[in-house]
């Protein structure tokens, strides 16, 4: 998957570097293709593996969170 339009990644609450930007992509690439292909059901977290995830729209943007650890993903993301 291709995270075009994607507009940043905030883990726990707090802005992340750019670097923590990629980190986190990484560590969320599996469950962010799920979503994007249509299919957020019963995805785990990449942390904690805790299920499900919770996802979420919010002011145009989605959401992708934890309610175990807390940790989330949340940007604009598309398939191109």
């Amino acid at each position: 998957m291709i995270c075009s339009a994607f507009e940043g990644v905030e883990t726990k609450g707090f802005r992340a570097l750019m670097v923590d930007d990629e980190e986190a992509l990484i560590a969320w690439q599996d469950v962010l293709d799920s979503v994007v292909a249509g299919r957020p059901n019963d995805l785990s977290c990449p942390y904690c593996t805790h299920r499900p995830l919770t996802v979420e729209e919010i002011d145009n943007t989605t959401r992708i969170s934890c309610s175990k650890c807390k940790k989330f993903i949340q940007g604009r993301f598309s398939a191109f």
